[in-house]
């Protein structure tokens, strides 16, 4: 008995005709019934009653047929897994994600990551992006999204989502629409504000905005927790400075309101890395492609804000995204 038998009986019993089967097959009908007879005298049974109309599954034939087709079918399993990579996938990842995203979509990843590979792990650290490099360098992290970072000697980055910023203030007392108009950074300048600490990929794009326009933010205290700079602004201590996706809760149960910036400097590229001095796996690459599926997603749902394709439809690139910038500016 050998597999080419097996898959010509599974072929014959769909078929319930040797004439058809062989034309499906593209075989001809003589090779096929030798083939079919080989099997029967290996088994030593008759699979196969032969009649005028085609040919029907004697009960042995039955019996052979519910095995067989769960043979084929975990051999079909296995190609597919040997293929793809899948076999490995029986290891951990670990990612490193900003606050910011993590409130967006660290939930969903998990549950996805758990369902196409229930013999792997995924593991997502959450820390501030100076943090998540720090540890991308020395290889603590298979993989992190990061803001504004660049591949170099000890990690590769490709571009994952140009984010829009927004100012983060508590809704109106009064109970009055929320104001939609844009914000400038001479009023951001003028206004008490909460925000990470210097260090922070964030803080350093508001930072480098406002020195561009020649002011300074007012920072009346530094926090690096997204869950306390929420509160603090619905304890109405200060406007901040965050992404849509670190708010869209609030915003839609009416804690916290959103308004754009009028400067298009007032965006943070996201980027999605893995150290340079480790191999990607196929896990990894899974993980890494899960991630921006998952952003791609989130887009289109207002649930995060930017972009994540270039104009021709492309991923985003470092270089499109500077000439970019420089347009808009």
């Amino acid at each position: 008995m050998d597999l080419l038998e097996i898959r010509y009986f599974l072929a014959t019993a769909a078929a319930g005709s040797l004439s058809r089967a062989a034309v499906r097959l593209g075989v001809s009908q003589p090779a096929l019934s030798r083939q079919i007879g080989a099997l029967e005298a290996s088994l030593g049974r008759e699979l196969f009653y032969r009649h005028g109309r085609g040919v029907t599954l004697t009960e042995a034939g039955r019996r052979f047929q519910s095995v067989a087709q769960g043979v084929m079918q975990q051999l079909t399993y296995v190609q597919e897994e040997l293929s793809t990579g899948a076999l490995d996938a029986t290891g951990s990842v670990t990612l490193g994600i900003p606050p910011s995203l993590s409130a967006s979509m660290g939930a969903d990843l998990a549950l996805r990551f758990a369902a196409a590979f229930p013999r792997a792990r995924l593991r997502i650290r959450e820390a501030f992006s100076a943090i998540l490099l720090e540890w991308t360098e020395a290889a603590r992290v298979d993989l992190a999204v990061l803001y504004d970072a660049r591949s170099s000697a000890s990690l590769i980055a490709t571009p994952l989502l140009l984010e829009d910023l927004f100012l983060i203030e508590p809704p109106a007392q009064d109970g009055t629409t929320p104001r939609a108009e844009p914000v400038s950074l001479t009023e951001l300048a003028q206004r008490d504000c909460v925000l990470p600490g210097p260090e922070n990929g964030l803080r350093r794009v508001v930072d480098a905005a406002c020195a561009a326009e020649g002011v300074r933010p007012r920072v009346l205290t530094e926090v690096d927790c997204v869950a306390a700079l929420k509160q603090l602004v619905e304890r109405r201590v200060g406007p901040t400075v965050l992404p849509f996706g670190a708010v869209h809760r609030e915003v839609r149960e009416g804690k916290l309101q959103v308004r754009p910036f009028r400067s298009a400097s007032m965006r943070a590229l996201l980027v999605i890395a893995t150290p340079a001095n480790r191999p990607v796996t196929p896990l990894i690459r899974a993980a890494v492609a899960m991630v921006q599926e998952e952003v791609e997603r989130l887009v289109p749902l207002d649930v995060l804000r930017g972009i994540t394709r270039n104009p021709d439809g492309s991923r985003l690139r470092h270089r499109a995204v500077v000439s970019q910038s420089t347009e808009e500016t």
